[in-house]
């Protein structure tokens, strides 16, 4: 069977990354085992976030020994209130676990992971073993231009085969 192993997580370290409005109180709280993140404590919405939200995905497959690393397919994901909201979609269990409610437009306040999981199972159906994968995972307002950056996540991951016991 195959297994994500989340090697490193963490929000980006760019310049601007004290002008996000998602905060963290310290290092990303989550654990990871059997394809499954969860999530721990919580974090900070420091103004109000509404539509348009765009998400864009920035994976680098390198090499397992981290020597070089190339860009591999970018991903831009639009109406990201549409999922947020979508109490029936693939993320619904995800966003329905934070207290308070965390639905769009997004309240400022201080949010809290309950039993936040999230899946990954379904990203052993790629060729993804063999590379380490580093991504950044940037959130936008396209409101005004330029867009503004919210947050962003940065992670190192990798796939590995696993003996079913």
């Amino acid at each position: 069977m195959k297994e994500f192993v989340g090697e490193k997580v963490a929000t980006c370290s760019s310049p601007n990354a004290d002008q996000f409005i998602i905060k963290f109180p310290g290092p990303l709280n989550y654990t990871m085992g059997s394809n499954i993140v969860r999530f721990h404590g919580n974090f900070t919405v420091t103004e109000t976030i509404q539509d348009p939200l765009e998400m864009i995905v920035i994976p680098n497959r390198c090499t397992m020994d981290m020597k070089s690393c190339e860009l591999f397919n970018k991903l831009t994901l639009s109406n990201i209130c549409r999922y947020i909201n979508d109490d029936a979609g693939l993320l619904a269990p995800f966003f329905k676990s934070m207290e308070p409610k965390f639905q769009c437009p997004i309240k400022p306040g201080t949010y809290q992971f309950k039993n936040s999981v999230v899946d990954l199972t379904f990203f052993t159906n790629f060729p993804l073993e063999g590379y380490r994968w580093q991504a950044s995972l940037k959130l936008y307002s396209t409101k005004s231009k330029p867009k503004k950056e919210l947050y962003c996540l940065s992670a190192q991951n990798s796939m590995r085969w696993v003996k079913k016991s």
